[in-house]
């Protein structure tokens, strides 16, 4: 079992890849870095590199990088962090040697910058999650991660032309039940169902005392104005069928949000146009909606040591002041590629 709580020898390592994440070399000349990982964010993961030019040959147009960070405690083997696009370099003279300093995103990217040329329709009953495999290889990504499902299409769907890669894709996904695709250190992109905060097991406990990896200071904030207790969601009609639909109430009188605590009164979100197929659809819909918009009211801004943490990760976090500990989510994380780097976390609790 690993110890991460002692002391650790940590170093980082940024691998130059080519255009399909083979292994070229590690790249040399880094002076500084940083990468931040958000689950909320469009490309997922950005940062920056400082590299000392020595005429490494990078050809910032193909090649890619990886970033792994090994944190030097027996047991634990180094991860990758982040494998990333390089962009916008700019060249900086100096008179103790030229530097690079070159952005680096995420390979979302890579289906956000792509658009469908034509018209892009599927048939009700098209299995989706094979469909989302297709239009990920179609923008020249071959690793990916998939759970295979038969769920299939509930009517047809149109893309008009210009349509992002990812937004078909994010859309099929969701009509599966499946988390908006994401990539992982590796670089894969991960095609996965959806799973309940409740229902996952935490990935790290956090707890005060002599073994903690936290510092002492956080933060809590709330936004409690804008948090809903009832949410409609309303799906695609025609001329012959009227629109599913569907409303999900937090009326329990012992939550701090439902519509006794609010004064009697609701506080409503809706959403139109939703993919579902009947109204019993779009009830279960609305109350991961629902759900959804209420797990936000509560955020932590929390500083730790460097730990193998995914978004969306669950994570238990025990402060010296709340012995009985809170379960949240991991939303992002940051952090620089210096020996002595901490992550600058925030999380969102969980009801």
């Amino acid at each position: 079992m690993v110890d991460w709580y002692g002391p650790r020898n940590p170093r980082w390592r940024v691998e130059l890849l080519d255009s399909d994440d083979a292994p070229l070399r590690m790249l040399e000349g880094v002076k500084s870095g940083s990468v931040e990982i958000a689950a909320q964010t469009e490309l997922g993961v950005s940062g920056q590199l400082v590299i000392l030019d020595r005429g490494q040959e990078i050809d910032w147009m193909q090649h890619r990088v990886r970033i792994t960070y090994d944190p030097g405690i027996a047991g634990a083997d180094p991860w990758p962090v982040a494998t990333m696009l390089l962009s916008s370099p700019r060249r900086r003279t100096r008179p103790d040697g030229n530097l690079w300093e070159v952005e680096t995103l995420g390979k979302l990217i890579v289906l956000d910058e792509d658009e469908i040329d034509e018209t892009y329709s599927l048939a009700a009953g098209t299995q989706i999650i094979p469909k989302v495999v297709e239009l990920i290889v179609s923008a020249g990504e071959h690793s990916i991660a998939v759970t295979p499902s038969t769920a299939t299409l509930a009517s047809q769907r149109v893309w008009p032309v210009g349509t992002k890669k990812r937004k078909i894709v994010n859309d099929l996904l969701e009509s599966a039940g499946y988390w908006s695709v994401w990539t992982d250190g590796l670089g894969q992109f991960r095609v996965e169902p959806y799973v309940d905060p409740g229902e996952r097991q935490p990935s790290f406990t956090f707890a005060a005392g002599k073994a903690s990896i936290h510092t002492p200071e956080h933060d809590r904030e709330q936004d409690l104005a804008k948090v809903p207790n009832r949410y409609i969601v309303v799906g695609q009609g025609d001329d012959t069928n009227a629109a599913p639909r569907g409303v999900a109430s937090n009326d329990d009188p012992d939550s701090p949000y439902g519509y006794q605590a609010r004064g009697n009164r609701w506080v409503t979100a809706s959403e139109e146009g939703a993919e579902v197929e009947n109204d019993a659809a779009a009830t279960a819909l609305a109350k991961r909606r629902l759900r959804d918009a209420m797990a936000p009211v509560a955020r932590r801004s929390v500083t730790h040591a460097i730990v193998p943490l995914n978004p969306n990760d669950v994570v238990v976090f025990r402060p010296r002041d709340e012995p009985d500990g809170v379960r949240a989510t991991v939303q992002r994380m940051s952090v620089t590629l210096e020996f002595d780097s901490l992550c600058t976390a925030e999380w969102r609790e969980l009801l």
